[in-house]
Order: structure tokens, then C-alpha cells, then sequence
């Protein structure tokens, strides 16, 4: 006979029982999901902030950031960059005028960059808009930073400045100092090429550049006088002229500009002008050469308006300076006016007499002729503008 079998059987769970139980399922498995949500949002997060961060100490982050700063017209972020990280001696309006006629209305997002070079210490990049070049970018990291620096280098004009011993002076309220390009034991460049040397004091030149337009120029000392050399990016500056000086030098400047435009017109002869030139110059050949036929007919000339500016001793032997008149030419009851002006440049000669080696025509409204006068390589001042 079959042996019985005693099976038991479970006895089926509750219903609620059942609930309970895929309710702490799916519990758990939100707090995954949860936590999965999270941790991926926090290594999203710090790989946006590592990008981020990667992307702003990167020499491209800072370009990108420089251009949208300056098309933005954030100019006192951009003014303050250029004036605290890189040498800037032009003011913050100079500055925003210059960048506002490189980048107009242009946008960051038509801009690119192609490295141009390096000195080792900057970094130098092209900036494309639309594929047309419109600015060179200079890059630099400051000691202890992280982050790129970047500025709009202008290059329009480089300036020198011709110092006589003693005289400093600062641009934008920057004191220029021997921590500038400089060369020492310069004679006067207006006087270069002419063998004058042991008659001229010895300057220090210093090379300016990346300056917007005329710069704003202040001597330290009220007794110095900065002068422009109206031939080019160049100015002297040295001690102003003693009331004695001035009074000496005024007389030549104005005896030889008057003699050279009465020359021109016929009112005076050829040696009324070369008796205050200096013989063996280009300016007075060209002046022995130069055919005065032109004229108009009149009956008595007038000077008016007569101005002196920018007279600066160069040493006891030099010294230049600049006149502005109106000359004024009457023929029976019609007057015509004239308007010149001149710079000019003096030295003594072996005798001790003062002497002209250049004249140049720095504006005028309507002026007389010019002396034409060859191109001289080694000596640009020489020309006759």
C-alpha cells in the first residue's frame, strides 16, 4: 500500500502584504535612479566647470572673452586690463576712439584667430572678421595669474623722444624711465648727417610706440619744454630757453623765415636768404638753385599774425623753433594773404654766427612756393615739404 505523502503547502501572503513589498522595490529603485540623476549631475556639473575654467585660463578663452568685452563697449573692463597688465600711456578716450573704428558694429561670433608670432614672453595673434584681417591681439599671462591678458595693439605710430641730460618727462601721467627702449650718446636727430657732432650735446633717445594720435606729452620739470619735430613721430625736450636765449633766438627765426618768403615772391634777393643759411647743406643748395619766377605783382608787402612757438636751446651751439604769420601782398586797392608757417633749425657756424640748415613747412592755408630740393637718403630732415 502507497506510503502517504504530508505536503504542506505555504499559505499565500496577504494581499496588503504584497503591496508592501513593491512599494520598497520600487522605493529602492527610485533612490537609485535618484542617485544616479544626481551623481551625473554633479560630474556634468564639474566637467561644465572644468571646461569652463579650461576654456577661460586658455589663450582662445581669452581672445573670445576680449572681443565680446570691446563689441560690447565694456570699456572700462577693457581700459583697465590694457592700463593694469600691458605699458598703456594713451588715455581711456584715445583708447575707446581707437577701438570703436577697428570693430565698429562687428560681432564676436564672425571673429577668428591665427597665431602671427611670439617674443617669449607675449603671444601675437591676427584677428579675422569674416575672413578680413582687422587687428593684431597681443597675449600675455601676468606673474602669478592664470588667466590670459589681451590687448589691441594700435602700431600706428612709433615715437621717439630726444632728451638732453637732466630732462624727464611722462606720457599720460606715466613717468618714462631708463626701464623704457633707449639709446644713449644720440646727437639731435634733426642734426644727423650734417658733421655738426662736436657742436651738439648728447641725447638719450627713447622708443615710444603703440601710441594713439599726438601724444599728451608733460615734463617733470617746469623749467623743461617738450617740442615736436613737426618732420616726424619725434619730439626734443630739454630746459627752456633764458629771456636772453629767447630773445636772440626769436630774432633769427624771424629774420630768416621773412627773408625766405620775401626770396620767393621778389621782395628780397637771393643773398637777403642764404646770408642766414649755413653754406654746404641740401636746404642751401637747394635754395641757390631754386628759380623764383613766381610772383604776383604787387605794390608793398605786410606781416601779421606774427607767432614764436616751441623754441628749444639745443646745448650753446643749436637751437630750433617754429613761426606761424600771415604774409600780405597789396597791389593797388586788392590784397591777397598768404598764411605760412615753419619750423626751422639753427647752429653756429665757425665765426659764431647763427645759421639756418633747414626750413620746413609744417601748414599753411595758402602758402607761398616751396624750395623743391632732391631726396638725401641719410638725412630725411633735410627735405623741404
Amino acid at each position: 500500500m502507497g506510503r502517504e505523502v504530508d505536503v504542506k503547502l505555504k499559505p499565500k501572503r496577504a494581499y496588503s502584504e504584497q503591496l508592501k513589498s513593491g512599494a520598497r522595490f520600487y522605493s529602492a529603485l527610485l533612490h537609485l535612479f535618484i542617485a544616479v540623476i544626481l551623481i551625473g549631475s554633479i560630474a556634468c556639473g564639474y566637467l561644465y566647470w572644468w571646461l569652463y575654467r579650461y576654456e577661460k585660463q586658455s589663450i582662445n578663452g581669452a581672445l573670445t572673452q576680449y572681443v565680446k568685452d570691446v563689441t560690447d563697449r565694456n570699456w572700462d573692463k577693457v581700459y583697465y586690463d590694457d592700463s593694469r597688465y600691458f605699458t598703456e600711456l594713451n588715455t581711456k578716450e584715445n583708447v575707446i576712439d581707437f577701438l570703436f573704428y577697428v570693430y565698429g558694429d562687428k560681432k564676436p561670433g564672425g571673429m577668428t584667430f591665427s597665431w602671427m608670432d611670439s617674443d617669449g614672453t607675449n603671444e601675437y595673434y591676427d584677428c579675422y572678421y569674416r575672413q578680413s584681417y582687422i587687428s593684431t591681439l597681443e597675449v600675455t599671462k601676468p606673474e602669478g595669474s592664470n588667466v590670459w591678458k589681451v590687448r589691441t595693439l594700435i602700431g600706428s605710430n612709433n615715437y621717439e623722444f630726444d632728451l638732453l641730460e637732466g630732462s624727464t618727462f611722462r606720457i599720460n601721467e606715466i613717468p618714462i624711465t631708463t626701464s623704457y627702449t633707449h639709446e644713449d650718446n644720440h646727437i639731435p636727430a634733426a642734426y644727423e648727417g650734417y658733421e655738426l657732432d662736436d657742436r651738439l650735446p648728447a641725447v638719450s633717445r627713447y622708443f615710444i610706440n603703440n601710441l594713439v594720435g599726438t601724444p599728451a606729452i608733460e615734463t617733470e620739470r617746469d623749467t623743461d619744454i617738450a617740442v615736436r619735430d613737426e618732420s616726424t613721430f619725434r619730439y626734443y625736450i630739454g630746459p627752456k630757453p633764458t629771456p636772453e636765449q629767447y630773445s636772440d633766438f626769436a630774432n633769427e627765426i624771424s629774420d630768416t623765415a621773412m627773408a625766405y618768403a620775401e626770396y620767393i615772391t621778389e621782395d628780397g634777393t637771393l643773398y637777403d636768404l642764404t646770408k642766414h643759411l649755413l653754406p654746404g647743406t641740401v636746404f642751401y643748395d637747394a635754395v641757390r638753385s631754386f628759380d623764383n619766377q613766381w610772383f604776383t605783382t604787387h605794390e608793398s608787402i605786410e606781416y601779421q599774425n606774427i607767432e614764436l612757438k616751441g623754441i628749444l636751446p639745443l646745448g650753446d651751439n643749436a637751437f630750433i623753433g617754429s613761426i606761424s604769420f600771415d604774409y600780405v601782398v597789396t597791389a593797388t586797392n586788392v590784397s591777397q594773404t598768404y598764411s605760412n608757417a615753419y619750423q626751422m633749425y639753427f647752429i653756429k657756424d665757425d665765426a659764431g654766427e647763427w645759421k639756418c640748415i633747414n626750413i620746413y613747412t609744417i601748414s599753411s592755408d595758402t602758402e607761398t612756393p616751396e624750395i623743391p630740393i632732391a631726396e638725401e637718403p641719410e638725412a630725411a630732415a633735410d627735405e623741404v615739404e
